[in-house]
């Protein structure tokens, strides 16, 4: 009998096709024994891609008929991200929940309190936390290279001209579209990691293409209690989107032109995981200033992606009881500061946390 955990996964869309299956096809310790989805097209892909899975209509059927579930993955819309990790929660299930876990931080607080309660594991996807790029950020910054970080400028932007009239471009409050919490879940978290505790949040977000829809350009100015301002950036409408990160320094200043490139290996089909896996073929330019007036420009090597690390990572929280590689208390803070941007663009003015946003011992509720 396999000691594999064994894996429902919830959706097969964009996010459970080409992000989690792969990711978790490749990881030793996992089989994945069921796809909910009622998509005939769907289904027949899930059928193709994983061996052995068996196809559910809804969270229900497979909570009754497949007893042998260790791990949920919850990876379909985000209006369901909280109902289904409950239900998974309730029948006893560890669940990993793609971004956003939930809308505020107070259903993830709640969430995080309900697996708790159940003695089972709630793990966030936050899988840019194994970005290349950014972890090139991180080891310049444990260096001291910059002298005292003083602006943190982060941006995901693309231009798509025609809005694909999804749930993500729904302006139902319950549908939880829109690029400040799309591409805010990740832009936060990266620059809490990075910066520490957040003590204010100025933002604004609109919908450019399609008044009235959800959100599809926004900003949100971090001042965090370091002092260092973060500035993070999230548009479909924006024909440059680089750079992708830069960082100002008292001393000198990194910018990172590209991006990590996982996503779009995986969107190609390449099995994540291999020795050149998250290799890059793109640096990161570092300019450091010189006493009599001039600057020395470096080219640096860019620290290779891990995205595979995430699911590695679970299996051993679950099987060995080790350290998960995202703590729950982390995204609820990153949560909190997202509620502030969403108050601070319906009211035009600044918000502050009181107490600051910190991933630094952060509880789970």
């Amino acid at each position: 009998m396999s000691d594999d955990l064994q894996v429902l996964l919830l959706g097969y869309g964009l996010a459970g096709r080409l992000f989690h299956t792969p990711l978790i096809l490749a990881t030793p310790g996992y089989k994945i024994c069921g796809v909910v989805t009622r998509d005939a097209e769907r289904t027949q892909q899930a059928l193709t891609d994983i061996a052995g899975a068996t196809i559910f209509e809804s969270l229900d059927q497979a909570l009754r008929d497949a007893s042998q579930i260790d791990l949920v993955v919850v990876a379909n819309a985000n209006r369901a991200h909280v109902r289904d990790a409950h239900q998974a929660i309730a029948a006893g299930k560890h669940v990993v929940v793609d971004k956003p876990i939930a809308g505020t931080a107070l259903d993830a607080q709640e969430l995080a309190q309900a697996a708790r309660a159940a003695g089972v594991q709630l793990h966030p996807f936050q899988n840019r936390r194994w970005d290349s790029d950014f972890l090139t950020l991180i080891s310049v910054v444990e260096e001291g290279y910059l002298g005292e970080i003083h602006r943190f400028e982060s941006r995901f932007e693309r231009l798509r001209v025609t809005p694909r009239g999804n749930w993500r471009e729904s302006n139902d409050r319950q549908d939880l579209g829109g690029v400040l919490l799309d591409f805010g879940a990740h832009l936060v978290d990266q620059a809490i990691q990075l910066f520490g505790s957040v003590i204010s949040v100025d933002a604004y977000a609109r919908s450019i293409r399609q008044p009235g829809s959800a959100d599809d350009d926004m900003q949100i100015i971090l001042t965090h209690a370091t002092g260092v301002i973060s500035l993070l950036v999230g548009s479909q409408v924006s024909a440059f989107p680089d750079p992708r990160f830069l960082l100002l320094g008292s001393r000198g200043a990194v910018r990172i032109t590209e991006s990590d490139t996982q996503e779009t290996h995986l969107r190609d089909g390449q099995t994540p995981g291999g020795s050149d896996w998250g290799q890059e073929s793109f640096t990161a330019e570092m300019r450091i200033g010189n006493e009599d007036g001039t600057t020395t420009a470096t080219d640096l090597a860019v620290s290779p992606g891990r995205w595979p690390h995430f699911y590695a990572s679970v299996r051993d929280s679950i099987t060995k009881h080790t350290k998960p590689p995202v703590a729950l208390g982390e995204v609820i803070a990153n949560l909190r500061v997202l509620d502030a941007a969403r108050l601070s663009v319906k009211s035009g003015q600044r918000v502050i946390l009181s107490p600051p946003a910190s991933h630094d011992a952060a509880p789970d509720s």
